[in-house]
């Protein structure tokens, strides 16, 4: 087995293996700057770490200790160990030998995804604890029924502890462990490519845990402190090149991270955290190119979350495939929390990311809540909105998500009513609120809309005019010609009767199933409080 530590300016590297009882063995320079070394191992199961003299200023040439970087597990019972499993010669230790079953299912393309973000641990969460990729796998069959056809894991790397939301990556090549296996988590990829759903990657790539190994081997090398812009961990430096290896090294290994996972793994995108931060668009750009190039064809999905927004981000020109609508959430919500300054024509024009730059429909990801926000029934309640008018306003939330322009995306527990605290307490959802009948009618809802949308055209495409917006009412159009939907909205949380500008036509509300007729462009009726009602154009 040779293994490798890239450590151009240390003065020497000894690697430290348990099959030798810690013993060091000396590891020599290529002129690439990679220290290596060839070890014979019997089959079974080692753990090793590299021993050098730190070049990072906070260590003063002491001797540091440290994990591979690029480990591809880590045994945290025995101090963060890397782990290396050999059968029959050959490096097994990410199940290289697994079968995938489902490569040739055909997966959604982009502009077709409604996109499920969860956390393994608390999405999966059972008896024992918080829940594993096996556990994740028995209930997307769930999701599937729900209408989700793309799985947004938050971070699945390694971390410190063994409870964390993930963003504190200690180790991007390794699994966490207590998710599961290298094979539970192929498992799960397999599994959810089985029911015609992909899988989106959260990274991070703006910073990495404060005690990670290339902490240790040359901080001043690897990250950079960059004045006024939040810190997470410590950042990297992509503006660093190494002219005597003409090498970016923090460009280098983010990229070999990307190529990893789609290669080892099969995902079919990746979500990149904080991109706002990094402030490097060529990052983002190289990012994706190297996710397509290793792909083989198949769609893959690179989404930023760039706060504050910046739509150029995934405009025309744009590095990224799409990016976090911020605004929608905050506009939509606002509205439905009551705050003041927001009104319909603001709501309107959230519905039409053009207006923003973001030109085509997948450029864009709508959400009402996320890891990021607290959720909508905590939104409402802290305002005194609760009961029916709280169910009410949800159900509208979710109605403007799923009809306006851009890629839908739920947050584990939204379609049922989920209101726990936002904190980093690991903890279960509350499952057992689709056992009462709001959570349930909630969950039904968000699968009719799922349904309408896979449905509809009219509903994935770009084409969106606002036919009336009035105090407290909107209707909009969808798409055009045979394929017309539209959508009529009472905001006031107030029953209303409304008589509002409509095509004039022959249509069907979606959940009746009595046509009526629209003639002098007028439609009235009295429409129920935080009321939508969605139409689509009876042809034959």
């Amino acid at each position: 087995m040779e293994f490798r530590l890239f450590a151009p300016h240390t003065e020497r590297v000894d690697l430290i293996g348990s099959w030798d009882e810690g013993a060091a063995t000396a590891m020599h320079r290529g002129d690439d700057g990679i220290w290596r070394t060839d070890v014979d191992l019997a089959d079974g199961r080692y753990t090793y770490r590299f021993r050098f003299p730190s070049l990072s200023p906070f260590m003063a040439g002491e001797t540091a200790e440290i994990s591979d970087p690029k480990a591809q597990l880590i045994d945290d019972w025995l101090g963060e160990a890397s782990v290396i499993q050999v059968v029959d010669g050959e490096d097994v230790t990410t199940a290289p030998g697994f079968v995938w079953e489902h490569d040739d299912k055909p997966l959604p393309p982009n502009n077709e995804l409604v996109i499920y973000e969860l956390h393994v641990g608390e999405f999966a969460y059972g008896d024992e604890g918080q829940g594993s990729f096996l556990a994740v796998i028995d209930r997307l069959d769930y999701l599937r029924d729900l209408g989700i056809n793309a799985v947004e894991l938050m971070p699945v790397m390694s971390f410190a502890g063994s409870e964390s939301w993930g963003y504190n990556i200690r180790y991007p090549f390794s699994l966490e462990s207590s998710y599961g296996t290298p094979e539970d988590f192929k498992r799960l990829v397999d599994e959810c490519h089985a029911r015609g759903m992909r899988v989106i990657l959260d990274v991070v790539l703006n910073h990495s845990d404060s005690e990670a190994p290339l902490t240790r081997i040359d901080f001043d090398y690897w990250y950079r402190e960059r004045e006024g812009v939040p810190s997470f961990g410590p950042p990297f430096d992509y503006e660093r090149y190494d002219e005597t290896l003409d090498v970016m090294p923090a460009r280098a290994f983010a990229l070999e991270t990307i190529q990893y996972w789609v290669q080892t793994y099969h995902i079919d995108g990746y979500r990149l955290d904080a991109t706002a931060p990094i402030d490097n668009f060529d990052i983002v750009r190289a990012v994706r190119d190297r996710a397509y190039e290793v792909a083989g064809g198949k769609p893959i999905y690179i989404v930023a979350e760039q706060l504050p927004e910046d739509p150029a981000i995934a405009g025309a020109e744009g590095p990224a495939d799409g990016a976090w609508h911020q605004s929608f959430e905050r506009t939509v919500v606002g509205w439905l929390c009551g705050e003041d300054g927001i009104d319909a024509g603001q709501v309107a024009g959230v519905l039409d990311p053009s207006t923003l730059g973001y030109v085509r429909p997948e450029l864009v990801v709508n959400y009402i809540e996320s890891h990021d926000e607290h959720t909508l029934m905590q939104e409402m309640a802290a305002r005194g909105i609760t009961g029916d008018a709280a169910f009410r306003r949800h159900k509208l939330a979710a109605s403007l998500m799923f009809t306006a322009v851009g890629i839908p995306m739920l947050y584990q527990g939204q379609e049922f009513g989920g209101y726990r605290e936002r904190d980093m307490e690991i903890r279960p959802l509350q499952w057992d609120l689709l056992d009462g009948d709001f959570g349930l009618h909630l969950k039904e809802h968000y699968a009719f809309l799922a349904r309408l949308r896979n449905e509809r055209p009219a509903l994935r495409s770009a084409e969106i005019e606002t036919l009336h917006v009035g105090d407290g009412e909107l209707v909009f159009r969808r798409g055009s010609g045979d394929d017309e939907v539209v959508v009529a909205v009472n905001l006031h949380d107030e029953d209303r009767h409304l008589s509002v500008p409509f095509p004039d036509g022959t249509w069907w509300q979606t959940t009746g199933d009595t046509p009526f007729d629209v003639s002098g462009g007028t439609m009235a009726s009295r429409f129920a409080a935080s009321e939508a009602r969605i139409f689509v154009r009876r042809t034959e």
